[in-house]
């Protein structure tokens, strides 16, 4: 038996099914599509989950000794981890709290980075405070929220005392782009893909998470490189299994933003682009088996969350195509502005793969909006991701 908890299990759940083991699900969604059993835990997308729901929920679903994935909603909270993985006691199978912890410190990351000589190879990283600057330019910087994932707690800094777990990040050009590797205790570290990623920017939220595309077209020689940053950040952290490198492109320039030490929002897209997916490697990796990845599938893949449009209640008689997925249940409410679904495209390139996606994306919401039952205030509405 393998346990996945993540805030959004559905993805890592049914990937670890298609390996042939048996999955119990833990998330914040309970999407009509996640694999069963599942429970829904209580909790908030950003702040993680409820921990004695959490624990409680853990010890109905897996027995004692079992595998241990998780995805997002932890980096912000490494204790809860801990915790989890002596709730069995279970056997974790991707980094541990301590691993967590360091990736998602901004100052003790930014202090490691700066030791492993990235800097011959092009790449730097942005001046990162833990307090107001006597002498910044609001502008120049952007506030953060410590291990919180998806976009939605970045905002320009105004000014002003930070709030408690926020800290500053000096801006950086160049476009988002994310290398996806896996990483094994013995040195080996070997990139999956590299992805284009993009924001879908809501009034209140102007970096949330829109979507990516993979494999990015990039020169070899910048690939190389992006994967020597990868090698030795893993090495220097211990990074195991499944992670991903964000950072900013900008021509010749590299900027790292943060790691993700997890299967992170290109996981589906992953799992598609290679040949048997990407899942059993990351558990053998975890695990310290001998590991392979499958050829890389031809053509490129897209996918993005789509938006609802409207705060809608979603009706029993939507017929979800096969490109859409985490599939909100018949009844459930949608608030304006948060995920309804995720949505998938294959193109020849970047440019065709998008199309189709943006396509799709106007197609499911324009449907699902046709036939919703609307909602008239928004503050009436328990958003689908809420238990």
């Amino acid at each position: 038996m393998i346990l996945v908890a993540a805030l959004s299990g559905r993805a890592i759940a049914q990937a670890v099914a298609r390996t042939g083991a048996a999955v119990a699900t833990l998330d914040q969604f309970g999407d009509a599509d996640l694999p069963l059993p599942a429970r829904c835990v209580a909790g908030d997308p950003v702040a993680s989950f409820d921990r004695e729901a959490l624990i409680a929920a853990a010890r109905e679903l897996a027995p004692p000794g079992s595998g241990l994935v998780v995805g997002s909603g932890f980096e912000q909270a490494p204790d809860l981890l801990a915790a989890l993985i002596q709730a069995g006691p279970y056997r974790l199978l991707g980094n541990g709290p301590e691993v967590v912890r360091a990736v998602k410190d901004p100052a003790g990351f930014a202090a490691r980075l700066a030791a492993l000589g990235l800097e011959e190879l092009g790449i730097g990283h942005p001046e990162t405070r833990l307090a107001m600057p006597d002498d910044a330019v609001p502008g120049d910087w952007l506030v953060k929220r410590v291990g919180a994932a998806g976009g939605w707690h970045i905002a320009p800094w105004a000014g002003g005392p930070l709030p408690d777990g926020h800290y500053l990040q000096r801006r950086a050009a160049g476009r988002p782009t994310s290398v996806a590797f896996i990483a094994d205790r013995s040195g080996r570290c070997e990139t999956v893909a590299i992805s284009r990623q993009w924001a879908d920017p809501a009034p209140d939220a102007p970096f949330r998470y829109g979507g990516a595309v993979l494999p990015a077209a990039v020169p070899q020689s910048l690939a190389d490189r992006l994967a020597e940053a990868a090698r030795r950040i893993a090495a220097a952290f211990g990074l195991v299994g499944l992670n991903s490198l964000d950072l900013l492109v900008d021509g010749t320039s590299v900027t790292v933003l943060e790691v993700n030490p997890r299967p992170g929002a290109t996981f589906d897209l992953l799992e598609r682009h290679r040949r048997g997916g990407v899942m059993r490697a990351h558990l053998d990796a975890a695990a310290g088996r001998d590991w392979t990845l499958g050829a890389a599938r031809p053509g490129v893949i897209a996918g993005a969350v789509a938006y609802a449009a409207n705060a809608l209640t979603v009706l029993a008689d939507v017929p979800w195509p096969p490109w859409c997925a985490d599939l909100p249940r018949a009844g459930s409410a949608v608030g304006g502005g948060l995920p309804l679904c995720s949505v998938t495209a294959w193109g020849g390139d970047e440019e065709e793969a998008r199309r189709r996606l943006s396509s799709r994306i106007e197609r499911i919401v324009a449907d699902c909006t046709r036939r919703a039952c609307f909602v008239e205030r928004t503050a009436d509405v328990v958003p689908s991701l809420q238990c």
